[in-house]
């Protein structure tokens, strides 16, 4: 087994101090508590992270706390590669889905190695209510983007697997990772009735959007990247 990390808020937080029987002293002034169970470890830091053993998935996601909304998120992965395709991604959680990924580790989806985001695809299709997927070649890529700005290109793609999901369930709302806020606004002020939310490292806070990050680096890695390059 192994070591996962997420973050607390403060009401969760408070919540895992309360179930717990006992705690011990920081060992240096990033720490706020360590604990126990079973012999299995945790570590509370200041800034809200947990880091703790796999077997303590349970008791982390017992104090998680997200509100009813089913919740869509976007991202893509390859835009900044050399070679390879391009892929969006966009996936919708209900509440118990995003308890369920958070618990996991999910929103430290920056530094997840490579060897794990298989498995996390996995989970995350499991749990899920809808994704949708878009890859765009190489090939494509280069013929698009001599027709037009590639942030604009990234806007519609975005907007097109959100579409695709909301064929599949309703969502309160929606929120994508943001690499040109101008560009996002305009292509979803299309969207009606639900709130788009659109934030820079949108991954870290969201799990919807990390989800999808992780569906569109899984869809990346397999791909065949050996001599392919659209730049």
């Amino acid at each position: 087994m192994r070591q996962l990390s997420t973050s607390l808020r403060k009401e969760e937080l408070e919540s895992l101090r309360n179930r717990l029987k006992s705690k011990s002293p920081p060992k240096n002034e990033w720490e706020e508590f360590r604990f126990e169970i079973d012999g299995y470890s945790g570590i509370v830091y200041k800034n809200g992270k947990v880091v703790y053993h796999e077997a303590l998935v349970s008791l982390i996601e017992s104090v998680l706390t997200e509100d009813g909304c089913i919740e869509i998120g976007s991202d893509e992965a390859g835009k900044g590669e050399r070679e390879g395709p391009i892929v969006v991604a966009a996936i919708a959680l209900d509440a118990e889905g995003r308890k369920f990924l958070r618990a996991r580790g999910l929103l430290e989806s920056k530094s997840i190695p490579k060897r794990r985001i298989e498995e996390l695809a996995g989970l995350i299709r499991k749990v899920s209510i809808s994704s949708h997927i878009k890859r765009i070649s190489p090939e494509e890529l280069r013929e698009l983007w001599n027709r037009g700005n590639l942030n604009d290109l990234l806007s519609i793609w975005h907007l097109e697997v959100v579409k695709e999901v909301l064929k599949d369930t309703e969502a309160c709302r929606i929120i994508v990772d943001s690499f040109d806020r101008r560009r996002l606004e305009e292509a979803f002020s299309q969207i009606r009735g639900v709130e788009v939310i659109i934030e820079s490292d949108a991954d870290l806070k969201y799990p919807s959007v990390a989800a999808a990050s992780i569906l569109a680096k899984f869809e990346y890695q397999k791909s065949d990247k050996t001599g392919i390059k659209w730049i």
